[in-house]
C-alpha cells in the first residue's frame, strides 16, 4: 500500500471513529451543543465525501464530545493507530480499595491471562475467538494495573 493510500485509509478510519462518537452523544445536532464547532462543521469532520477528506476534529472538539459520551472512542483509535492502546486510569479518590486486595486482584487477572495464552496456543492455532478472549484478559490486568496506579497516586499525593 503507498503512503498516500494509507493515509487515505487511516483518514476514512478516524472519520468512522469521530462518526461513532457523535452518534454516541445523539447525532450532530445534539453534538453541536457539547462543544464550540456546528452540526455542519460536525458533519465535515464525519463525512466520507473526497472534497471531506482533509476536515478532521479538533482535539478540544475531540475532549469535548468523549467528555459527554464517557468514552474515548476517538483517543483510543489514535492510540491504537500510534502502535499503543488507550487504558483510561480510574478515579479513585472515593474508592478507599487495599493495595493488598488490589495485589489480589492483579495476581487473579495475571494467571487468567496466562490460562487464556496456553488455552490458546495448546493446539498450535489460535482462533479469532481465543484472540479475543487474550486481549480482554489483558485489558483487565491493565485495569487494575492502572487502579493499583491511581490508588498510590493518592496516597502519595500525586492523585
Amino acid at each position: 500500500m503507498t503512503a498516500l493510500a494509507s493515509r487515505a485509509v487511516k483518514g476514512r478510519m478516524l472519520k468512522e471513529r469521530t462518526s461513532e462518537l457523535v452518534a454516541r452523544v445523539g447525532g450532530l445536532e445534539a453534538a453541536a451543543n457539547f462543544c464550540r464547532v456546528s452540526k455542519t462543521a460536525l458533519g465535515r469532520y464525519t463525512s466520507q465525501s473526497p472534497a471531506d477528506a482533509d476536515y478532521f476534529a479538533p482535539v478540544d472538539v475531540v475532549r469535548c464530545l468523549e467528555t459527554a459520551a464517557g468514552e474515548a472512542i476517538v483517543t483510543a483509535h489514535l492510540a491504537s493507530e500510534a502502535g499503543g492502546v488507550f487504558v483510561a486510569v480510574p478515579d479513585v479518590s472515593a474508592s478507599g480499595a487495599d493495595l493488598l486486595q488490589l495485589l489480589s486482584e492483579q495476581s487473579r487477572e495475571s494467571s487468567e491471562l496466562t490460562s487464556a495464552i496456553c488455552t490458546g496456543l495448546a493446539d498450535g492455532i489460535l482462533t479469532g475467538a481465543e484472540g479475543r478472549r487474550i486481549m480482554r484478559e489483558a485489558e483487565q490486568l491493565a485495569a487494575v494495573a492502572m487502579r493499583m496506579r491511581a490508588e498510590v497516586a493518592l496516597i502519595v499525593g500525586e492523585g
